[in-house]
């Protein structure tokens, strides 16, 4: 599968009502920022928790991808600290905690604009032999 094939809904920017989101890198660790929208509420004024659970995620998993490591998500848990608005800026963040065997374990956290962590979670990601991230590209 090549890149332009891929029509992830966190980072996509073929999937039209994906989050489309882009991602700088230092060492192990991944950020994004984004505005979320109003098509993502649960409450008023509240980024859905399933969304935030995928922003979460998502973050974890472009760690494993920048070391160039293919790695799907075998356990994930997330915390809901604070309400994550909708309409105002975020920053999510991961970092790689350890490697154990074909494991790797991340955590990350989610920021509002005023550095407030309104949520955040740890996952554990098992690392395939047969797929590189660079068999997307």
């Amino acid at each position: 599968m090549k890149q332009d094939e891929i029509y992830c809904f966190g980072c996509s920017k073929k999937n039209p009502i994906g989050l489309q989101l882009q991602f700088e890198y230092t060492g192990d660790t991944a950020q994004t920022s984004l505005t979320p929208k109003k098509e993502y509420e649960g409450f008023p004024g509240v980024l859905h928790g399933g969304i935030v659970s995928t922003i979460i995620d998502e973050v974890m998993a472009k760690v494993t991808e920048h070391k160039n490591i293919f790695a799907v998500t075998v356990e994930m848990n997330v915390k809901f600290l604070k309400k994550t608005p909708i309409e105002k800026p975020i920053t999510a963040k991961a970092e790689l905690v350890d490697r154990r065997k074909k494991f790797l374990y991340l955590k990350a956290e989610i920021l509002n604009e005023d550095g407030e962590k309104t949520a955040q979670g740890t996952g554990k990601y098992y690392m395939l032999d047969d797929i590189k991230p660079e068999d997307l590209k």
